[in-house]
């Protein structure tokens, strides 16, 4: 399964001789900073390092400046994870001697753990797929050995197949094919598995929402499924595919029919995730306070809780080290009772996040979501609540 191979590189490049393609502006995910200029910036934002060789005259490394670095879940995760440059081999010879580049495409990767110390690279071409697993692996500090070894031994390598045929899909524009593939990606990962989650909760519903908004078929196909979902009571699979057809009407009803029905209330509080968004987006700010936190300081040890866990160490675990998910997890549940005017009930929300974790972020984010909330419900306030997050 080594992607490196010479095999295969050399197969994906005679493929590529049959891509057009010319020099011109770098991919927006690079920035214009030599290597010594983002290595510096890359360690002072606590971020990770990607190097990208390439050539103008090297077909694979075109290739991916097509589809892979233009891709929308690589331009996001470079955005908030990374300092990305691309170095031209021919025009910064001195670079690529120093890290012994032999063939383009090859990707070079630093994590803010690793420092100065090459943590990894990749040889050859990547699709989108596969080098955002490469780049999420790195995230907790897997290796591309690691990844390949996980993928034995959990059998992911066949989710992993898909989607990158479905990416190839994209590239040639057949859409019926690519969506085919997203169905069986959709009917096959396991929301269980929290390696493979991410792509059930929001790749594959993302991906699958823009090719129903230009191709009647698959639209329809997913009606379908929304509707077999509805009639085996899968209110999860529902709800998700609500949003995925741009339904909202649907599960608002359903939430405002069951939202005083006690024997609903378990399942409101376990589709808590799916519910924020949409509430928040209809401005229903007292619905969240009210039926999603009942109990917000419970709820805040829960999701305190849970952050730790995620820090520890194991084999699932999807954060850097040097980030702590939990004040992103408490944020919008901060956001709803501000929005829902219960000031009074926000302040002892950000005392018990405070109390908790009393660092800058934590106080950073509470102000920003005060802030944001005090003007989506009255635009002309100009200050946010007096609390000691500010």
């Amino acid at each position: 399964m080594a992607r490196e191979s010479l095999c295969k590189i050399a197969l994906i490049t005679l493929l590529s001789l049959s891509c057009p393609y010319s020099a011109g502006a770098r991919p927006e995910s690079f920035s214009g900073y030599s290597f010594q200029q983002a290595r510096e910036l890359a360690q002072k934002e606590h971020k990770f390092l990607l190097l990208d060789f390439t050539a103008s005259w090297c077909p694979p490394c075109k290739k991916m400046e097509a589809s892979t670095w233009t891709d929308e879940s690589i331009k996001s995760w470079i955005k908030e994870n990374a300092i990305a440059i691309q170095i031209d081999v021919d025009q910064d010879r001195s670079t690529t001697d120093k890290f012994n580049v032999k063939g383009m495409p090859t990707m070079v990767l630093f994590t803010p753990e690793s420092g100065e110390k090459e943590f990894g690279r990749q040889d050859g071409y990547l699709s989108a797929a596969e080098l955002l697993r490469w780049l999420e692996g790195a995230k907790s500090g897997k290796t591309a050995a690691d990844l390949e070894k996980e993928l034995d031994a959990s059998g992911q390598a066949a989710v992993w197949d898909h989607m990158n045929k479905a990416r190839e899909f994209q590239a040639a524009g057949k859409r019926t094919e690519e969506f085919n593939e997203y169905i069986w990606l959709w009917n096959n990962i396991s929301v269980q598995d929290p390696n493979l989650a991410p792509l059930r909760l929001a790749l594959v519903p993302s991906e699958m929402k823009k090719l129903s908004a230009v191709d009647p078929a698959a639209k329809a196909k997913l009606i379908e499924l929304r509707d077999s979902a509805e009639k085996s009571k899968n209110l999860h699979d529902w709800i998700l595919l609500n949003g995925v057809l741009d339904d909202p009407t649907r599960t608002l009803a359903w939430f405002d029919k069951s939202k005083t029905d006690p024997t609903q209330q378990e399942n409101i509080r376990k589709h808590t995730t799916l519910l924020e968004p949409l509430l928040f987006s209809n401005s229903r700010w007292a619905d969240a306070a009210k039926y999603l936190y009942p109990d917000p300081l419970v709820r805040i040890g829960e999701y305190y809780k849970r952050a730790q866990d995620l820090k520890k160490p194991r084999p699932d675990t999807e954060f850097a080290k040097d980030f702590d998910p939990f004040p992103s997890m408490v944020l919008l549940m901060y956001g709803a009772y501000i929005g829902a005017n219960r000031d009074a009930d926000a302040q002892k929300i950000a005392d018990e996040c405070l109390r908790l974790d009393g660092t800058q972020e934590m106080r950073d984010a509470l102000n920003n979501m005060a802030k944001g909330m005090l003007q989506a419900r009255n635009p002309a306030a100009s200050k946010s609540p007096s609390t000691k997050s500010q």
